[in-house]
């Protein structure tokens, strides 16, 4: 299933799955039984006889995902299938796609931007600038990072760009921003939350908020990122 351009668009959904089925060679008397299986799957059936150009992205996405998958086959490579569809639309290709793996136990190889997405794969390669910066599984992933970097810690102030800004200098080099909170990783979370408060202080930032939070894909990506780029300005 390619990212775009993989449907007919001014052919209805039911004659798309029709059209592809006889492309693949699903038997003729077969192909009724195996759209009327997929329609279900992706949930289309109202909108059967609706013409795709009409469609939102979702939808179009899930037709897309039913037409690669109409001749049962055994390895399906998605490229960023989700790209352009709304969070709601998202779930509910995943919500296929666990059931595709799980329950029909086909082999799945798919690209996302999304870190949320990833960490429903069981086994990742995390790239950067062409290069794989990171291969196992999301919780291994994860695993490996606290134990080289420690736990990480979600911090609020009132001057974010600013008191990043303080950290780094100070000798946290790992801190990035998320949003109006920072994030670092520390193997003492007492003393550094004791650090921060001092630094901040006398930088004359308050620290309204400091807690312990599990650590995500999106994480273990900055991080390696980080540290790439801090390697090679020293190379």
């Amino acid at each position: 299933m390619s990212q775009a351009f993989s449907l007919y668009q001014d052919l209805t959904v039911l004659e798309n799955l029709q059209l592809y089925a006889n492309i693949y060679g699903v038997p003729r008397k077969a192909i009724k039984q195996r759209i009327n299986e997929l329609l279900d799957l992706a949930e289309l059936k109202t909108v059967s006889h609706t013409l795709v150009n009409t469609l939102p992205m979702g939808m179009r996405q899930r037709l897309a995902l039913s037409c690669a998958l109409v001749h049962h086959p055994r390895v399906l490579f998605l490229d960023e299938p989700t790209s352009g569809v709304d969070p709601v639309g998202r779930r509910q290709f995943w919500e296929i796609l666990v059931h595709l793996a799980k329950i029909d136990r086909v082999a799945i190889l798919v690209t996302t931007h999304y870190m949320s997405e990833a960490e429903h794969c069981d086994h990742l390669a995390l790239m950067y600038a062409g290069k794989i910066i990171a291969d196992d599984s999301p919780q291994n992933m994860k695993l490996a990072l606290e134990k080289e970097a420690g736990k990480l810690l979600d911090i609020r102030v009132d001057q974010p760009l600013a008191a990043l800004q303080a950290l780094q200098q100070a000798g946290f080099k790992d801190a990035a921003l998320f949003g109006n909170h920072i994030h670092m990783l520390t193997h003492d979370t007492e003393q550094t939350l004791q650090q921060l408060r001092q630094l901040l202080s006398r930088q004359g930032m308050a620290l309204s908020h400091c807690k312990v939070l599990p650590l995500t894909l999106e994480d273990v990506f900055v991080y390696r990122i980080l540290a790439l780029e801090r390697q090679a300005q020293k190379g």
